[in-house]
């Protein structure tokens, strides 16, 4: 699971196989432990009436209703997309596809598993070049 925010918005990648534990009905998470002490912690709940993003300083969950869990199922979506009573503050689930430039080896990141683009992903990326 890969995580990005703004003072906006929260945007969750999510890997095939976090997909297939999210169809299963189990939750996935993802736990940073900083060295001495402290960490954060972020969760994807499949639940049930409602969508909607809650925690605190430590820990984001995000529940996904039956619904949102079909659409972002459907391999020719790429997310689900969220806004809150508030419209300065939106979430996103993702599905992860493969990064479109090369990574800088300074940043050491492993590899992650991916799915692989579908149509839209293609027809956008090829749009940007």
């Amino acid at each position: 699971m890969k995580i990005r925010w703004t003072s906006e918005s929260i945007r969750v990648r999510i890997t095939p196989t976090e997909l297939s534990r999210l169809q299963g009905g189990d939750f996935v998470q993802e736990i940073l432990d900083f060295p001495g002490g402290g960490g954060w912690q972020r969760r994807i709940i499949p639940s049930g009436n409602v969508a909607c993003a809650f925690g605190d300083r430590e820990t984001l969950s995000i529940t996904l209703t039956p619904a949102d869990l079909t659409l972002l199922s459907d391999e020719t979506q790429e997310g689900v997309y969220f806004h809150e009573a508030d419209p300065s503050f939106r979430y996103y689930i993702e599905k992860d596809f493969p990064c479109a430039h090369p990574r800088p080896s300074e940043a050491l990141e492993s590899l992650t598993e991916a799915f692989a683009p579908n149509t839209a992903f293609n027809e956008r990326k090829a749009k940007q070049n």
